[in-house]
């Protein structure tokens, strides 16, 4: 018998699963990441398919659930990194996300 606790989680969690496949959907289009339905997709499978084994077998364990659920977007996460800074050549004297080309090596060589 299926009782009405399950059922709410399993309703809270197909609307956040598929919250979190709209989401990405949106952002992916947003910065023109390509194929923006596939990878809504496959945070859609990993996140549904984490949902599913929490309500389906028993034993499952939650450390592992969590390894399946991060997955997909993990997965997105670099491919929206890549499509952002992927054309950009390498700088091997500045952090990627510091200032750019003005290392305290430089400064102190001109001086």
């Amino acid at each position: 018998m299926v009782s009405l606790q399950g059922v709410a989680i399993a309703v809270v969690g197909f609307a956040i699963v598929l919250g979190c496949a709209g989401i990405v959907y949106r952002d992916a289009t947003r910065l023109e990441v390509s194929r923006p339905a596939l990878w809504a997709g496959i945070v859609f499978v990993t996140c549904g398919g984490g949902l599913a084994l929490y309500l389906g077998p028993p034993d499952v364990p939650i450390p592992g659930l969590l390894v399946i659920v991060v997955g997909g977007p993990a997965l997105y996460l670099f491919e929206r990194d890549d499509t952002r800074h992927g054309d950009e050549p390498p700088d091997p004297h500045s952090l990627p996300d510091g200032p750019g080309g003005d290392s305290s090596s430089e400064r102190q060589r001109d001086e």
